[in-house]
């Protein structure tokens, strides 16, 4: 055991220091990770619910819900891969049990996870298929559910090269509920038994919009939400001629004070969304949770993480919960389905950062056209509902 926990830093520990100094990014709960502080149940049924991060445990928040009621003396465990998507947990899946960090994926640390919780249910937000994690609940006769699923093209061609691998990995599963079509055709060759799979849509569809305070923002206001590095910049160098009120929310915690320190050196006016300063050009969110409040003081939200190649985008149809319309980048890749479907409705735009300046000017000059994008967002948020209610009776059958 000590061999494979040495082996395990030594193979790590590079990637973490590097993290560590060129991201910021801490790695808590270490030795919870390694198995040696399990969580422990207190009642006799054990549900565990994985999402790697914050937009996976945003929308599990529905399903969470209803799970509550259907099995209110279950002992609901919360795991995270993230620090952020803890924090989040913590806010979004309140009065769970337990929250922890996913254990790594060696067998001696999983099988501890497993024999010590005796999870009856365990279910997967999305993706973060960990081989050594599914088997050792196989094993234990847990039943295991994939809920909202995707898998992309490119990692379809992966399993699809290790083909039975692939079709090992996906029998861990007694139930996969995926998002859509496509992603149905892409699972389809890698489950041993079609059977269990099933297109039960997205359970972002399902999210509710939270009651919001009435914030007297300068406006025009520009919520500009989950950014990343370089895209605040990006961003900022297009708007900052213009008379717009900026809202600058980085994605991570840890990159809050690296984004103050690039508004103080290209001298932009800023204040801090934790502070009580008036109001300047741009305002910092440097705090968790407050996305929804300024979605809804807002007349445009531009959603980051697609004005770089490697992210692919983050949640799309969050702003159209507050009626506000949504710009997006051209790398949309990893939300294509709701960006898609946002655009069918009207409720939003995919603008590059050349023409982003020239396009919010037409929208917010134009009363029709905003008023347009606003019912549309309306209507994107209620046209998918029903993802929870299918899932629901699925894992109600198991």
């Amino acid at each position: 055991m000590n061999f494979l926990i040495l082996l395990y830093l030594l193979a790590i520990a590079p990637k973490l220091l590097w993290e560590k100094v060129r991201k910021g990014k801490s790695h808590p709960a270490f030795f919870q990770r390694l198995g040696l502080k399990v969580p422990t149940p207190t009642k006799n049924f054990t549900i565990w619910i994985h999402a790697v991060s914050v937009g996976e445990i945003k929308s599990a928040s529905s399903l969470y819900t209803q799970l509550r009621k259907s099995y209110p003396d279950a002992f609901f465990l919360i795991t995270t891969t993230t620090a952020t998507g803890q924090m989040e947990a913590k806010r979004s899946l309140p009065q769970a049990d337990a929250y922890a960090y996913l254990p790594i994926d060696l067998t001696w640390v999983v099988r501890r996870w497993v024999k010590k919780l005796n999870p009856k249910l365990f279910i997967l937000i999305e993706t973060d298929f960990w081989p050594q994690l599914l088997t050792e609940l196989k094993r234990n006769k847990t039943k295991v559910v994939l809920v909202s699923g995707k898998l992309s093209e490119r990692s379809a061609k992966r399993f699809f090269y290790f083909k039975h691998f692939a079709k090992k990995l996906f029998s861990n599963f007694d139930l996969l509920c995926v998002q859509s079509e496509e992603h149905f055709k892409r699972f389809f060759p890698l489950v041993p038994d079609p059977k269990k799979l099933h297109t039960t849509g997205n359970l972002k569809l399902d999210l509710e919009a939270q009651k919001t305070a009435k914030l007297q923002f300068p406006q025009p206001a520009i919520t500009i939400s989950c950014t990343h590095e370089t895209e605040e910049e990006q961003l900022l160098d297009a708007l900052l001629d213009t008379d717009y009120f900026l809202i600058l929310a980085p994605r991570h915690p840890e990159r809050f004070e690296k984004v103050a320190g690039l508004l103080k050196q290209k001298n932009i006016p800023f204040s801090r969304f934790t502070s009580s300063e008036p109001y300047k050009k741009v305002l910092l969110v440097d705090c968790m949770g407050k996305l929804p409040i300024c979605y809804a003081n807002s007349r445009l939200a531009i959603v980051a993480g697609s004005y770089v190649k490697h992210i692919g985008g983050h949640n799309v149809l969050e702003p159209c919960l507050y009626g506000t319309p949504v710009i997006f980048g051209p790398h949309i890749f990893g939300q294509k389905e709701l960006a898609n479907r946002a655009q069918s409705f009207g409720a939003a735009k995919q603008v590059s950062l050349h023409s982003l300046k020239n396009t919010i000017e037409s929208i917010l000059s134009n009363v029709e056209l905003e008023k347009s994008m606003r019912a549309g967002a309306k209507r994107v948020v209620e046209s998918g509902r029903g993802s929870t209610a299918q899932v629901l009776k699925l894992v109600r059958a198991l």
